[in-house]
């Protein structure tokens, strides 16, 4: 099975250097069947919406670049959810987050943190380090019901999922940059307005194609 990886497109100004604050690019990917790749071993490319990921403490950002622009705000403190309309300026509360992101208080222990994030009990256990994209990580798979598995790795220095796979769906974060973040990026824009009944929250628990 080949992995046709597919990258993302940041843009904007250089927000700096993540120590409990920070920045990733990310970087989405489909696992493509073999009944699917071409004589030279490899599946066509689709085209990725542009998308990064800030982080700060018990906060989250996450810009989804698309035909529509999309911003997710995650408050883990508040366990408080906002998904931003930019081109409207307007802003829904929702009632969940994307639960492969999360930070770790012990990247050696992850699971209890992992299942906070999903919101429910769910079956964890460590696979054990790996390294990805040149940093060291720990494993980690949560066996689901059909068979398949959901993995995440954390990072050991951010205490931060910086990769994950769930069927033929994954993502994985690239540009890592350390440093303060700026409040604003996780705040509610002063000038936008709670979005009217008529637009329903979109799922944003990561990229999924198929």
């Amino acid at each position: 099975m080949q992995r046709n990886e597919i990258s993302s497109r940041a843009a904007g100004t250089d927000p700096g250097r993540l120590s409990g604050a920070g920045f990733f690019r990310r970087r989405i990917y489909t696992k493509v069947p073999a009944a699917q790749e071409s004589s030279t071993g490899t599946g066509a490319a689709a085209t990725a919406p542009s998308s990064k990921i800030f982080v700060s403490k018990a906060n989250m950002r996450l810009e989804s670049r698309g035909m529509i622009d999309l911003v997710m705000l995650v408050d883990t403190a508040d366990h408080t959810t906002v998904v931003l309309y930019p081109g409207e300026k307007t802003y829904r509360k929702i009632g969940s987050r994307p639960s492969q992101y999360f930070r770790s208080t012990e990247v050696e222990n992850a699971c209890t943190d992992w299942q906070e994030a999903a919101g429910k009990q769910l079956k964890c256990e460590k696979v054990g380090e790996e390294v990805v994209g040149g940093r060291k990580t720990i494993k980690y798979k949560s066996p689901l019901a059909d068979g398949s598995a959901e993995y995440v790795w954390m990072d050991s220095k951010l205490n931060y999922v910086i990769k994950w796979e769930m069927g033929q769906a994954g993502a994985e974060l690239h540009n890592i940059k350390e440093g303060p973040q700026s409040a604003d990026l996780f705040q509610i824009p002063k000038s936008y307005d709670v979005a009217t009944p008529a637009k329903k929250p979109p799922v944003m628990t990561g990229p999924h194609h198929k």
